[in-house]
């Protein structure tokens, strides 16, 4: 939606132009965010709405030429009835202008449902496309940037941009009608007069756009503001327990409130802005209705013009002014709106790192078999974190990725489901490169439980149908049975309907890990990736999500990244890291049997539950060591 607006060529997604370079490589140029381009973009997508648009400008030229009439009826009932004594036309005239108010105020209700109506559909269609395109980035988009900021720009942004459809358009369409129709009957009473009447006009438009290079950086200032509002407040919320926890409640208000005056100080000159430059531009304006009441009563005194058409340009002048004032305060509407609309283009011309090739084919439902050739990766701060990594999975078979913190243990498995690409080498599974399938149906096929478990605000059995959304009632409480959840989930207020709260709050850390369990039993994946799965939990939670997990590995490749090393005795091959380089692979035993890096970790963390037997390390922490 947002890339195609006003431009010629062709296009990537996303705004930005490809072009091929001699490595073979699309090399993505964004394009320029300008006035231009998103104007373009703005009257292309209001095109697809061109059978409301024809509505509202129907009732917006009634309305008008209704408004136009009406100064030509007070100079008639001046002339005619006032003037000359002609009493007898007076109820055909008042008829007449009551007709006119009457169709002035029908087609201008007409046009303001439609206006606001297609304000609010633009609104729903930006905001689904934004959302679409958020969902289509690669983690590292999300990675770089702030969460409150991404929503700051999908719903306030949004919503100015709503103030173009809305005020906008129907104000540039209206008014500019009602200006120029002004202009054309004023010359058609008395050319003398419309000079003198638009004698101010040069020094207004100058005045315009000087007005609008000052403020458009200010409404940029002010959204940047607001979305450094948004990201302070939804961090600390999420963080509310570490805040608590470290009575850092003032620090966090002075942040916030840092923030918040800052907002505040952008505000207050813009509004200093708007309310000195609109009187001033109304006293120059004035100037010209003074010029037609002074000259206008002089030609009339002289018979140069009747009375009635000194009162009909008086009338109109206040409505030339009236609509070049709102065209003024439109032109300051557009500015907001275009700061806002640029932050949206910012969004949407980012183009995800992690992509489908065009016209990728669906994966088939695989045996499992993971290959890792010549794997190099480093993350897009310059951080080289695995380098010339070999290493093969056959279908079935549990490999363990130990390593000191830091090694690139969870980088290898990141690359297993694409959430990365690596930079040099690849990554097959049957045989296939994963960059040659399509992301759904790949992604598909493998399953994750991670250390920090994350569960929606709804209900257990919404979580648990999460990993296959066509389950039925009888599948979910199958899978929360061999998750060893089933128990527990009885024991709820409402079973599995009982909501749990933002993140799972409700449950205990154990009782987490098992739903999310349950999830990924329900999607039957082939392939399966557990990172420290049961780091956080204590030890009975421990051996209940063990036993889940037992379930959860059989018949499937399972890569599992373990704190405790004593939980992947079993694996059918060990692969130890060091300084992203795999410097050991073997089972338990002969890993043992080397005395090497992998037997130096086994038993230090050994050593250490002698001295703390109770726990993993001293206070219950788990050793850094894997």
């Amino acid at each position: 939606m947002f890339g195609h607006g006003g431009h010629g060529g062709h296009r990537g997604r996303g705004g930005h132009n490809r072009e091929k370079t001699d490595g073979d490589q699309e090399e993505v140029k964004p394009l320029a965010i300008n006035d231009r381009r998103m104007l373009g973009w703005f009257v292309q997508h209001l095109g697809k709405h061109w059978l409301t648009i024809a509505v509202s400008i129907v009732a917006m030229l009634i309305g008008t030429v209704a408004g136009l009439y009406m100064p030509l009826l007070l100079k008639t009932i001046f002339d005619d009835v006032i003037t000359d004594g002609k009493i007898e036309a007076l109820p055909r005239l008042g008829w007449l202008l009551l007709g006119v108010f009457f169709a002035q105020q029908l087609f201008g209700a007409v046009r303001m449902n439609v206006m606001h109506r297609l304000g609010q559909r633009f609104v729903l269609d930006v905001r689904l496309d934004s959302y679409r395109h958020l969902l289509r980035q690669s983690l590292d988009f999300f990675e770089a940037r702030r969460t409150g900021d991404i929503m700051s720009r999908l719903s306030n942004d949004v919503n100015s941009v709503e103030e173009m459809v809305v005020h906008g358009t129907d104000t540039i369409i209206t008014d500019s009608l009602t200006v120029v129709g002004t202009i054309g009957f004023m010359y058609w009473l008395n050319p003398t007069l419309t000079l003198y009447a638009l004698a101010p006009l040069p020094i207004f438009l100058v005045a315009i756009t000087v007005f609008a290079r000052i403020i458009r950086p200010l409404y940029e200032r002010i959204r940047e503001e607001l979305g450094d509002i948004n990201s302070r407040l939804q961090e600390s919320l999420e963080a509310i327990r570490v805040v608590k926890a470290f009575s850092r409640e003032p620090h966090e208000d002075e942040r916030f409130k840092h923030d918040s005056t800052e907002y505040y100080k952008a505000n207050v000159k813009g509004i200093w802005l708007w309310t000195s430059f609109f009187p001033a531009i109304s006293f120059i304006t004035s100037m010209g209705m003074l010029l037609v009441i002074w000259l206008g009563a002089d030609m009339a005194t002289r018979g140069l013009t009747t009375g009635g058409t000194v009162v009909a340009f008086i009338a109109y002048l206040q409505r030339f002014y009236h609509p070049i004032g709102s065209l003024v305060r439109v032109h300051n509407t557009f500015n907001r709106a275009l700061a806002a609309l640029a932050r949206i283009f910012q969004l949407f011309d980012e183009v995800p790192s992690v992509d489908e090739k065009p016209g990728a084919p669906a994966m088939e439902r695989i045996a499992g078999k993971v290959e890792l050739e010549h794997i190099g990766f480093r993350y897009s701060t310059g951080e080289v974190v695995l380098r010339d990594v070999n290493a093969v999975a056959e279908p079935g078979e549990t490999i363990a990725i130990v390593g000191r913190s830091g090694a690139g243990k969870t980088s290898i498995v990141n690359l297993i489901p694409r959430f990365y690409d690596p930079g040099e080498g690849r990554v097959l599974i049957d045989g296939t490169d994963v960059r040659d399938v399509s992301l759904p149906s790949l992604r598909s096929q493998i399953g994750m439980v991670l250390q920090e478990t994350f569960l929606f605000n709804a209900s257990v059995n919404e979580n648990i149908r999460y990993g296959r959304l066509d389950a039925t009632d009888e599948e979910i409480v199958a899978a929360a049975k061999a998750a060893n959840a089933d128990e527990f989930i009885d024991e709820l207020p409402e079973h599995y309907e009982t909501f749990i709260g933002e993140r799972g709050v409700k449950l205990s850390g154990g009782q987490r890990q098992r739903i999310a369990i349950a999830r990924a039993l329900l999607a039957d994946p082939r392939i399966l990736i557990l990172d420290e799965a049961t780091s956080l939990v204590d030890t009975e939670a421990e051996q209940l999500i063990q036993s889940a997990l037992d379930d959860l590995r059989r018949n499937r490749t399972t890569f599992i990244i373990a704190h405790r090393l004593s939980t992947i005795r079993d694996a059918d091959k060990i692969l130890v890291l060091d300084d992203g380089r795999i410097v050991e692979e073997d089972r338990h035993e002969e890993l043992m049997e080397r005395s090497g890096l992998y037997a130096e970790m086994y038993n230090r963390q050994f050593r250490l539950q002698d001295v703390w037997p109770s726990s993993d390390g001293p206070l219950g922490v788990d050793m850094p060591s894997s």
